[in-house]
């Protein structure tokens, strides 16, 4: 079987970070599954313009919006780490998904794992990015993986510290796979017929 591809998109460039060991982790524990093939998406690298005009109105197009774009559009599925400011998501998280097409993530399952430094785990956040995926043909997958007190499930050097943080973690890629695995059958179907 073809592995799928699951790359981790990273939705925060702030200095000092906590959901960059989020993602790191979550990386290291996708790296070790044999069916999947990955990568992190990181937003602080790209360092995206903000969005003035549209990707189809640009007349030179940016090679790292290029690259940016094709690696989510060429994903199977996508699983976005993200802490939540404010009650809600991080603007640039918010620009970058607004340079994909309409339609960008159409019938891409997508595992949304949230970051919080309070007790809620970034369930506002969670809420709102589910709808900005729907409106780019994406499929939030049912399950959730919000963090709640950050502080306490990964030490400074980004260790966990919380064992039944990978438990957790364990139950939501699979549902991830499961989800990103009926959609890519379920389009060979579709394209032999």
């Amino acid at each position: 079987m073809t592995k799928l591809s699951i790359p981790i998109l990273l939705g925060s460039c702030r200095n000092g970070r906590k959901s960059l060991k989020v993602a790191q982790f979550i990386l290291g524990e996708l790296l070790q599954n044999n069916c999947i093939q990955t990568e992190l998406i990181d937003l602080g690298e790209y360092k995206l313009f903000m969005l003035e005009e549209r990707l189809k109105e640009m007349e030179e197009t940016p090679p790292n919006l290029l690259r940016f774009c094709s690696k989510l559009g060429e994903a199977d599925g996508i699983l976005i780490v993200t802490p939540e400011y404010k009650n809600g998501y991080p603007g640039v998280l918010k620009n970058a998904l607004d340079y994909l097409e309409p339609q960008a993530l159409k019938h891409k399952p997508i595992g949304i794992c949230t970051v919080s430094s309070g007790g809620f785990g970034g369930l506002d956040c969670l809420a709102q990015l589910r709808l900005v995926c729907l409106a780019l043909g994406g499929l939030p997958i049912p399950d959730k993986l919000p963090i709640s007190y950050i502080q306490e499930v990964f030490d400074e050097d980004g260790k966990l510290c919380d064992l039944g943080f990978k438990t957790k973690l364990e139950s939501f890629i699979n549902e991830l796979v499961w989800y990103s695995e009926a959609m890519v059958n379920q389009k060979q179907l579709s394209n032999t017929n």
